[in-house]
């Protein structure tokens, strides 16, 4: 019996998934989350946000990834780095990072991505949950240009309900099925 191409194939790409299956993509859009250390990471969203309050009032800084100022996504990557997850260097690439998660199963330690200041519609903000009220409203911790490290709230009715894009839970994605496996995100 003679094999098509796209036959041997097939099976040299199942082969893969079965030897490394946290890499099974064919999707150049997925992402992989690699942790600091190559080891998975049981972080948990509150422990992550009792981390992240450590640094409430620092100053913003473009560009800056801490420990003395911060940007939002360089905030937010080294917060996450303290539990061994590894985050991308820009507020776009962690949009592209861990699983989508609906505004209705938000989390402490999930990211929320805003648009930029000028609303363009791709991702420029990213912040922490940090606590989920019963009304579906949460509080963030992120890097405000005005302000620092701060609190605030979503949706507010404002600045952030106009511009929020999404969410995405990187911590404990462990425990989910899809083995950091991400989904992809076309922006």
């Amino acid at each position: 019996m003679k094999l098509s191409s796209k036959q041997i194939i097939a099976i040299i790409f199942l082969a893969a998934v079965n030897i490394f299956p946290q890499h099974a993509s064919a999707d150049p859009d997925l992402v992989v989350i690699e942790n600091v250390n190559g080891q998975e990471s049981l972080a948990k969203g509150t422990d992550i946000v009792e981390y992240a309050k450590n640094f409430l009032g620092r100053p913003y800084r473009s560009g800056s990834k801490g420990p003395k100022s911060f940007d939002c996504s360089g905030f937010t990557s080294y917060v996450f780095r303290n539990f061994d997850l590894s985050l991308g260097a820009s507020s776009r690439d962690q949009y592209r990072q861990g699983i989508h998660v609906p505004k209705d199963e938000l989390q402490p330690g999930d990211l929320l991505f805003f648009s930029g200041s000028r609303k363009s519609g791709t991702v420029g903000h990213v912040g922490i949950v940090t606590e989920v009220n019963t009304d579906g409203s949460v509080k963030f911790i992120h890097a405000a240009r005005k302000g620092g490290i701060r609190f605030d709230r979503y949706p507010d009715g404002g600045y952030y309900s106009s511009r929020y894009i999404g969410a995405r839970r990187v911590h404990d994605a462990s425990a989910d099925s899809e083995r950091h496996q991400l989904e992809p995100v076309r922006q």
